[in-house]
């Protein structure tokens, strides 16, 4: 009984998310499904779903242990983990909650509301704090798990630095930025700084770090076709090579360690 009440909540809380900010699920233009085949598992594991609908929105399902622990809906896709303005998080789901995200006219975070339903029913609201600038540019945005961000932008309204401060008001990391790219960030504390660097058309081809760089590769469609991570001295810890069909769609990936040692193979299918 207790199952099925909190199934009814949980469809309507998707269905008042989708009402408000009209995330359309009805044309599903592909389905993506991750499997990965490790040395030390001789059967495909199910690692990700990718469900990928016509109106740009994505459901990605997490999978773990043959079940969905894990789902986010967002607009555009959640590629890594560098920020990226075009792609919003709207609907994340655990085994323990849900969390939903609401943005102003902008496209800037406004509130968080939480449904805990484990141990118990319950639900907050966290109202984000901030200011913006003439024409819609941000001055400071507060949020209780990610702290503050100070924005700071040159002459001509471009946007120069991100400060971050954690929740205890620490800055610990300033990113730079220039012409609309992220072209370094350093962390104070710790007086690190990682550099990047892009090609003519704005592809990242190096990440420069204090222990390790990180190079990327593509191919004559602009497909990333390898990522190979070297210590300073050159010498190579691991790399990844993607393998795409002919119309550019990603069929597998591998990932291999020291010595050319594949330590994975990931294989994607599609319906």
């Amino acid at each position: 009984m207790m199952k099925k009440i909190l199934q009814i909540i949980i469809i309507s809380v998707y269905t008042s998310s989708f009402s408000q900010v009209q995330i359309d699920t009805s044309v599903v233009k592909s389905i993506r499904y991750k499997w990965s085949i490790s040395n030390k598992k001789k059967d495909p594991v199910l690692l990700t779903i990718l469900t990928e609908y016509k109106s740009g929105f994505y459901k990605k399902d997490i999978v773990r242990n043959n079940n969905m622990s894990f789902t986010t809906i967002s607009k555009g896709k959640i590629c890594d983990k560098r920020e990226d303005g075009n792609s919003k998080i709207y609907i994340h789901k655990s085994n323990f909650g849900l969390t939903k995200f609401h943005y102003d006219n902008y496209q800037n975070l406004d509130s968080i509301i939480l449904l805990k339903y484990n141990p118990e029913l319950k639900k907050t609201k966290f109202i984000v704090e901030k200011e913006y600038k003439r024409k819609g540019k941000l001055k400071y945005i507060i949020d209780k798990y990610n702290g503050k961000k100070n924005y700071k932008y040159n002459q001509f309204g471009q946007l120069k630095t991100i400060e971050h401060y954690n929740t205890e008001s620490t800055l610990y990391k300033i990113s730079h930025y220039k012409n609309g790219l992220l072209i370094s960030e350093t962390k104070p504390k710790y007086r690190s700084e990682i550099t990047y660097e892009y090609s003519k058309d704005n592809k990242l081809i190096k990440k420069s770090g204090s222990y390790t760089v990180t190079q990327y590769e593509y191919n004559d469609f602009g497909l990333k076709k390898i990522e190979r991570i070297s210590r300073k001295n050159n010498v190579v810890m691991n790399y990844t090579l993607y393998f795409y069909n002919e119309n550019g769609t990603l069929e597998r990936k591998k990932y291999f360690g020291k010595n050319d040692h594949l330590i994975n193979d990931f294989i994607y299918e599609y319906k």
